[in-house]
């Protein structure tokens, strides 16, 4: 059974894009919206933080995701149709093998399959500088970056294997 419009988290319609209000004119028998003509396509729907994947299901593939641990909540995104992205474990400290003591960053890796690169599951390593300690905070800074990767999965097929997020902008990084 393929994913429905209720199922999805967060409907990006265009009732709540600020660019324009609808104009309304009522007549004696009924209310008439016009739309604009760039917003008369379908909305575009992203789904969140789901164990039970609306992409796989739609292509007919296993749709339960499997977890490494139980490590805070699921955070996941797709567009229900040509990507899914999970992230894959809880934070680390980066780099792992500094002498001289904590830093004050973490990498966290997303794994993410799109249809265009056939069912091969790919890789990208964030690496947040100062992120939050811990708990809700740090939830919600890996949800942003979970959104991040999300608005370049549904431009390109292929994400680059690193970037570096500073609490704003998520930039490749070269090595």
């Amino acid at each position: 059974m393929a994913p429905r419009v209720r199922d999805a988290l967060l409907l990006e319609s265009p009732m709540f894009n600020s660019s324009w209000w609808p104009h309304f004119r009522i007549g004696p028998s009924s209310l008439r919206v016009s739309l604009p003509p760039d917003l008369s396509r379908p909305p575009r729907l992203r789904w969140m933080d789901f164990s039970r994947c609306p992409h796989c299901q739609a292509h007919g593939r296993p749709c339960i995701l499997e977890r490494l641990n139980e490590w805070g909540p699921m955070i996941s995104r797709s567009d229900g149709v040509n990507f899914h992205l999970v992230l894959g474990d809880r934070p680390i400290e980066y780099p792992s093998e500094r002498a001289a003591g904590k830093s004050e960053m973490k990498s966290v890796g997303f794994w993410y399959v799109h249809e265009a690169n056939g069912d091969a599951t790919e890789t990208v390593v964030v690496i947040l500088r100062r992120p939050p300690r811990g708990g809700v905070a740090l939830m919600h800074h890996l949800g942003t970056v979970a959104d991040k990767l999300y608005e370049k999965l549904q431009k390109s097929s292929r994400l680059p294997c690193l970037y570096e997020f500073d609490r704003q902008r998520l930039h490749q990084v070269f090595h």
